[in-house]
């Protein structure tokens, strides 16, 4: 019975002859046959690597780092004009402002909106030949470097804009247009800006205690003298109320795609000289 002995030295004893055959054999046991020793005893036969126990270090917790991303951003670029633009400036403003602007979904008192030019194809004109190529290389490179298109964009409507002192433009969007843009031929940072509205309200509105592009229902974009900015023409803009004594001076702009339009594998192709 020496397995019940684990750990102990037993002293081998001289077996007697046991007799051969299948009747029982009466067999003595003792107490210390039920003694298993002492089982933490390391035997001399097991490596130290096995014997060392081994330690799991906790990983350290991840850094509580944060990342905003602007999803589905509304693009607008502003510009400068490269050259002077002295002669199509004294051109434009030759009393060209005989349309007076007004408010055609509900008439509002107390309210004087700006006047526009009778000509609604102004760029079209051979004095302003030189706005005209530079506001179409600008248009070029928005929708190919800003909406990662080979479209080509026309200028489809144009016309001109005066807000004199307390002259504002209503809120509006340009249907029918693609692209839109605005070009400022007279203006200066202490005549009302361009006023932006998201068109995406949240119907929850909890106290705002500074406000950024993520919060905020409008914006005011200052202008200089020679900016144009281009933006969809999904996007609602006005111009607040002309406080000062000089006039403000614009010119805007619609453009629609040349051509055919989409893609025949999406199905959003729109063959346009079937629609003529």
């Amino acid at each position: 019975m020496d397995y019940l002995n684990y750990g102990k030295k037993v002293q081998q004893q001289p077996q007697k002859p046991q007799p051969q055959g299948f009747g029982q054999q009466k067999v003595q046991l003792t107490m210390d046959d039920f003694s298993f020793g002492d089982l933490n005893q390391q035997t001399t036969n097991v490596s130290s690597s096995q014997t060392a126990p081994q330690v799991y270090q906790t990983p350290p917790p991840p850094e509580n780092k944060r990342e905003i991303l602007q999803l589905f951003p509304t693009p607008v670029t502003i510009t400068s004009i490269p050259f002077n633009y002295e002669k199509e400036l004294e051109w434009i403003k030759k009393d060209k402002f005989n349309k007076f602007n007004k408010h055609n979904y509900n008439e509002i008192k107390n309210i004087s909106y700006n006047s526009q030019s009778e000509d609604s194809f102004v760029l079209d004109n051979p004095e302003l030949e030189r706005i005209r190529l530079w506001i179409k290389s600008e248009i070029k490179n928005f929708v190919k470097n800003v909406l990662g298109s080979e479209n080509e964009l026309v200028i489809t409507q144009s016309w001109l804009n005066r807000n004199l002192k307390g002259e504002s433009h209503h809120d509006h969007m340009h249907p029918n247009s693609i692209i839109s843009g605005v070009w400022y031929p007279l203006c200066h940072e202490k005549l009302p800006p361009i006023k932006f509205m998201n068109r995406f309200q949240p119907h929850i509105n909890i106290s705002i205690k500074e406000f950024n592009t993520f919060n905020s229902a409008t914006f005011m974009l200052p202008t200089k003298m020679g900016e144009m900015i281009l933006f969809p023409s999904h996007l609602m803009h006005g111009v607040p109320t002309n406080q000062s004594d000089d006039a403000r001076i614009s010119l805007s702009f619609n453009t629609w795609c040349k051509g055919n339009m989409g893609d025949i594998r999406s199905l959003t192709y729109l063959p346009l000289d079937r629609c003529v």
